[in-house]
């Protein structure tokens, strides 16, 4: 039932009514999972991973051969040492060879136990590229959506002013009747009207902009819009984060273990190989017998001839001798740069995390800020609009109080929303989104 709730739901998303429907971040994360081209690659990249560690395993397995053949003999003729006397033998046309042999390697000097771990941590290493991937998704989706909400509050923000002018604009024109306010004043409020009406058309237009690379990050057509519904609370200030858990640390941790299975591989060339082995022949004629029989006396033997073979068989490659030094250098070599890059990983991550630290931290100072620009802003507009109503402040100050006011709204609104988008920062390094 639960997968058939998540097959319906991703359905409905594909659909054309699902395009206006508002989403939180869980959903969108689902979404993604399902239909983001970037994520489907990597899963896909998995299963090939996984199905990458049964071959290896196939190494463990025991090896069959069979064959079987027929042939037609002919152009037999024999002659003495010295090429000479040379005499046509008249052999039989037809010859057939039936064979089956079987053979398990018990020895191999630690080559298939090293090559099935490599694989293994190649799949290890798929998954992990599958789950970064996945992070970077969701961080797109996750800063997309913050992005989206703080152009809707800036929206809301100019909106309000809008209408908070036309009301002083109302007033303003009501007193030019009465001969209290300039036609310059009017005009000048008006020209900040039209000003902030321009703002808005293009916050609407980034909007769009936004809202069309979000339906991308998801998966969905661009035409398709979504409505983020996002959790705007200010997380803790003390929030922890785990460094160890980045993908880029376990990665390098992972590519270090898979130098360490190549170098196994190549110092197990140096060993030689040990395999038990048994097989059955089903062969004739024998052409040598068949001659030898004639000139032995005994008549041309057409036969047929079968024989079992039992036994343990030693391979070795002498060139490895000098040919497989070179070799594990190499892999030393290797597994010395992974390692290096393993302690490289870690202090780029530690710095990032550092970074991101106190990139969190100073958007809490800078919200409170903000805030207490916002207080001042409103104050100072409050006390300039009532002194600009008894004719003790110009339209200038209005209009720089307007500004103010207007200024501290968007950026109060801006600074709650940099509190979360570090926090998802911190959560993107850490792989925790």
């Amino acid at each position: 039932m639960k997968r058939l709730s998540i097959l319906l739901g991703v359905l409905c998303i594909c659909t054309p009514a699902f395009a206006q429907r508002e989403m939180t971040l869980s959903e969108m994360f689902a979404a993604a999972d399902s239909l983001n081209a970037t994520v489907r690659a990597a899963d896909f990249g998995v299963q090939e991973a996984r199905a990458g560690v049964e071959v290896a395993k196939n190494a463990y397995l025991p090896s069959i051969q069979a064959s079987a053949n027929v042939s037609w003999i002919g152009l037999g003729y024999s002659m003495d040492r010295d090429l000479g006397n040379a005499t046509d033998e008249q052999l039989p046309s037809f010859g057939n060879n039936i064979a089956l042999q079987v053979s398990q390697t018990v020895f191999a000097g630690g080559a298939i136990r090293n090559g099935v771990r490599a694989a293994r941590l190649g799949s290890q290493l798929s998954e992990l590229q599958a789950r970064s991937n996945r992070n970077e998704v969701r961080y797109l989706i996750a800063g997309t959506s913050l992005e989206i909400c703080k152009l809707r509050n800036r929206i809301q923000i100019i909106q309000s002013n809008i209408s908070l002018m036309q009301k002083v604009l109302d007033q303003m024109r009501a007193r030019y009747e009465e001969g209290t306010v300039l036609k310059s004043d009017i005009s000048r409020y008006e020209l900040l009207l039209k000003n902030l009406e321009f703002g808005k058309t293009k916050v609407e237009s980034a909007l769009e902009i936004m809202n069309a690379k979000l339906a991308m990050a998801i998966g969905l057509d661009e035409d398709q819009t979504v409505t983020p519904v996002m959790n705007l609370d200010i997380p803790s200030r003390e929030a922890a984060f785990d460094a160890s858990l980045s993908p880029a640390i376990q990665a390098a941790g992972l590519a270090a273990e898979i130098n360490e299975a190549k170098l196994g591989i190549a110092k197990a060339e140096r060993l030689p190989g040990i395999a038990l082995f048994a097989g059955d022949t089903f062969n004739g004629p024998d052409v040598t017998t068949f001659i030898s029989g004639k000139m032995a006396g005994y008549g041309r033997l057409d036969k047929n001839f079968n024989f079992a073979t039992v036994g343990v068989g030693i391979t070795y490659n002498i060139d490895n001798l000098y040919k497989s030094g070179k070799k594990i250098r190499q892999s030393e070599a290797a597994l010395a740069k992974s390692r290096a890059e393993l302690d490289a990983a870690k202090d780029g991550i530690g710095l990032a995390l550092t970074a991101a630290r106190s990139e969190y931290a100073n958007a809490f100072t800078q919200m409170d800020i903000c805030q207490q620009a916002l207080e001042l802003a409103g104050t100072s507009y409050k006390q300039v609009s009532d002194r600009y109503e008894e004719g003790l402040a110009t339209i200038t100050d209005l209009l720089d109080a307007s500004s103010s006011k207007l200024e501290s709204e968007m950026a109060t609104s801006d600074a709650r929303i940099d509190i979360i988008a570090s926090y998802y920062k911190l959560q993107y390094i850490c792989a925790q989104l």
